[in-house]
């Protein structure tokens, strides 16, 4: 026989902890999905010492981004939205040794993603049409990237957004799946480090 229950007696010890586990299971359905967030939202964008680049905060969308290419087919943002993508601006007339370094490390750093390079694409914009001769060299040494014809008022524009802007053609910008401008980075940096920043945003990021 089962002793008998005196009112103002304890329930058994094994009837709190099964009361205790029942009501920390409710709080944990709240509180983890609430902290998952917070650590992703903290997460998804490079910041502090995790970012070997210029971070744009906030980021800026690209929505007037137009570009026409070799081949004179126009195209928009829509090009290029769904992908992470890295922007070189350079000149129509020649790719200048910084130039070259950057078209290079932009498309060693997309290798380098190995099975998620799909995931990103990589784009030149020139200040208009290029010579017979860059067009022949792009086809050659850069056959997967992108190359855009457009106005000296769109190379500017990506510069323009930072606080600080420099010299048009000595920068690597990095844009996200939505179309928002969101770093930069100078064509001397160590391309590992926009390869480090990239494997990140890739890992964290549900889009693109």
């Amino acid at each position: 026989m089962s002793a008998p229950t005196h009112p103002g007696s304890f329930p058994p010890l094994a009837t709190v902890w099964r009361q205790r586990l029942y009501l920390i299971s409710i709080i944990a359905c709240f509180v983890v999905p609430l902290a998952l967030s917070w650590w992703l939202v903290g997460d998804w964008r490079p910041g502090g010492s995790a970012q070997h680049g210029e971070l744009l905060d906030p980021a800026q969308p690209l929505a007037e981004l137009r570009f026409t290419s070799p081949e004179g087919q126009h195209w928009d943002a829509a090009a290029v939205r769904g992908f992470w993508t890295l922007i070189h601006t350079a000149a129509a007339a020649e790719c200048s040794p910084s130039c070259q370094t950057a078209l290079y490390d932009m498309r060693q750093v997309r290798l380098a993603l190995g099975r998620d390079l799909e995931r990103v694409k990589t784009l030149v914009l020139l200040d208009g049409p290029p010579t017979d001769e860059l067009r022949q060299w792009l086809a050659a040494e850069h056959a997967e990237m992108m190359v855009g014809a457009t106005d000296a008022a769109t190379q500017d524009r990506l510069n323009a957004a930072f606080p600080v802007p420099g010299p048009v053609g000595e920068w690597i910008y990095l844009v996200d799946p939505l179309g928002n401008l969101l770093m930069r980075y100078p064509v001397t940096v160590d391309p590992s480090g926009i390869l480090k920043d990239l494997k990140r945003l890739l890992r964290l990021s549900k889009i693109g």
